[in-house]
């Protein structure tokens, strides 16, 4: 099997979720299916801007072959305003003035899409749907275009121009049945080869004591962890707001530690720690460290971090806006949500307050996280799904061969 992937950024140091998830997709590939790869992609690193800052040209990376080029455009200042002005209600928005609006979120880069269309792989995975690649990707390669959409209930995929996008596909690889309901609610696709895939995670190395250290926290310092993007639309700041107020009525309480890029300004006080990036041996120590996870964001289509926080063995409060975070929970009951300060507090208080309950909810996720989300059941799900995409595209290429030969 050859796969592709157009995506618009790729490599170690992309931070994203789920371009994190789907180049370690691609490795495990080429490693466990001897399947060969390649990506299709810019010379992008940060998704505020798309700026060129690799550069151009086929690398090898873990098995991967990696085809980069320049972006003709990258993000567009512009665009917020465009955001603002069709948020009153994206479903009426004509499809010129979305395509604009595509344009500028960008990043353009028409390169990328000729190199997919002209290679010899026998399907191309596309991912995210909100972006510049993923929409002339699929318009481009239809039916070859296996979709890691990574949806959420946000203003783009309420665009009517979505519905062309959506319908051309070959197959969904969904990351959770959240966002499956989501896009059949939405979209005529039921018809379409699909499966829930999940993203995979694994144990990753790292000492709580030394993950403290990194953090500046005391040696047995209690704390609370988000791990994220530091910006509003990730609802870092409002979870910031959230904890400085329960500190103020719970002033024993521990600190929250905030850790991830900063995309939006954000500073450390006496209640929040903020610490940047940090390598991912500090983010599994302080993940055992913690007390809990908060994941605040109501945008996510799976949270590799909430199901990482479960496979260390940590319970997590998530916002009860997040259709797939909740999912985590409920499905394995390991965790709590929010949906404003009353709930917030009582959540804290009752994880805060007794760690038997932390142990249990803890338990749980890790089974949950162990069973579902394992490799070997992940990889095995994505080449079922992948087989399955394949044969139907194969059936229907028969279909209309007959249809002509019988038309003759």
């Amino acid at each position: 099997m050859r796969l592709g992937l157009v995506v618009p950024r790729y490599g170690e140091a992309v931070l994203g979720g789920t371009e994190h998830w789907l180049r370690q997709l691609c490795e495990h590939l080429v490693d466990s299916a001897s399947w060969d790869v390649d990506v299709f992609t810019t010379c992008a690193v940060s998704a505020a801007t798309w700026a060129s800052e690799l550069p151009a040209g086929t690398t090898e990376e873990r098995g991967v072959r990696v085809h980069r080029h320049r972006s003709r455009s990258g993000r567009r200042v512009e665009y917020l305003a465009m955001a603002n002005a069709m948020a009153p209600d994206p479903s009426v928005v004509p499809d010129a003035v979305a395509e604009r609006y595509i344009d500028t979120v960008g990043p353009v880069c028409p390169d990328v899409i000729d190199d997919a269309a002209r290679s010899d792989c026998d399907l191309v995975a596309v991912t995210p749907y909100l972006f510049w690649p993923a929409v002339a990707a699929v318009r481009r390669l239809g039916r070859r275009v296996i979709f890691h959409c990574a949806a959420h209930d946000e203003l783009e995929l309420h665009l009517p121009l979505m519905h062309s996008v959506f319908g051309a596909v070959g197959g969904f690889a969904f990351n959770s049945h959240a966002e499956r309901d989501l896009v059949h609610g939405l979209f005529d696709v039921t018809g379409i080869p699909a499966a829930v895939v999940g993203n995979a995670v694994a144990d990753g190395a790292g000492s709580p004591e030394r993950a403290r250290r990194a953090l500046g926290l005391a040696p047995t310092e209690p704390f609370v962890l988000c791990v994220s993007r530091v910006e509003r639309t990730k609802g870092v700041h409002a979870l910031a707001d959230l904890w400085r107020l329960y500190r103020q009525r719970r002033p024993h309480a521990p600190r929250l530690v905030v850790m991830g890029p900063a995309h939006e300004p954000l500073a450390s006080d006496g209640d929040v720690i903020v610490t940047g990036p940090q390598p991912e041996e500090v983010k599994w120590g302080a993940l055992r460290a913690s007390a809990f996870l908060v994941n605040p964001s109501s945008w996510e289509s799976f949270s590799l971090v909430v199901v990482e926080a479960m496979l260390a063995g940590r319970p997590v409060l998530v916002n009860a806006r997040c259709a797939a975070t909740v999912e985590h929970c409920r499905r394995s009951r390991g965790g709590l949500w929010f949906s404003e300060y009353a709930d917030f507090e009582t959540a804290v208080d009752h994880l805060l307050g007794d760690e038997e309950v932390r142990a249990r909810l803890g338990g749980r996720g890790e089974a949950y996280a162990r069973r579902e989300f394992s490799w070997d059941t992940v990889l095995s799900r994505y080449i079922s799904l992948v087989e399955s995409v394949v044969h139907t595209r194969g059936t229907s290429r028969e279909s209309m061969a007959s249809a002509a030969a019988t038309a003759e």
